[in-house]
């Protein structure tokens, strides 16, 4: 894992590269709306479909942790304090063999690997980032916040 604290966020597009991205709430739905999002454009990209649903594990497992580090409390959410729930954002990048997956949270704490015993029921979300992807990292935005990405063949 490298951390990049002078990266510049957004990251500018790269010509010929094919570029994706869904803003959303920090909500338990998250997940669903980021792995629908990312197989529709993967698909489109016609990437192999082993690529696809790494792509889709990983992105289902950073977005977990994106809407774990907002800490909406769900329960006693209103429908008139939506618009205080924090943001999260997922970017996907398809260049030259490469896909990059980014997932933009405002929570200041790096993102840590767990050590999950078997009998855990969470905590293996980087672990498997970290087994499936070629890289992955994150960096720190000049406005706060933070990227966690990783990058795949694809």
């Amino acid at each position: 894992m490298t951390e990049h604290a002078t990266r510049a966020y957004p990251q500018p597009r790269v010509p010929g590269e094919a570029f994706s991205s869904l803003d959303m709430e920090a909500l338990p739905n998250a997940p669903y709306w980021a792995r629908r999002m990312a197989n529709t454009s993967l698909c489109a990209w016609r990437l192999w479909p082993e690529t696809v649903e790494t792509a889709e594990l990983l992105v289902s497992e950073l977005v977990t942790n994106a809407v774990k580090a907002a800490s909406t409390d769900v329960e006693h959410l209103r429908y008139s304090a939506l618009a205080d729930v924090e943001h999260i954002s997922l970017t996907l990048r398809h260049l030259a063999g490469r896909v990059t997956v980014e997932v933009f949270d405002t929570d200041p704490g790096p993102p840590l690997i767990a050590d999950a015993d078997a009998e855990d029921e969470s905590g293996r979300g980087l672990m498997l980032v970290q087994a499936l992807s070629k890289e992955w990292g994150y960096f720190f935005t000049p406005s706060g916040g933070k990227v966690v990405y990783c990058v795949l063949s694809g």
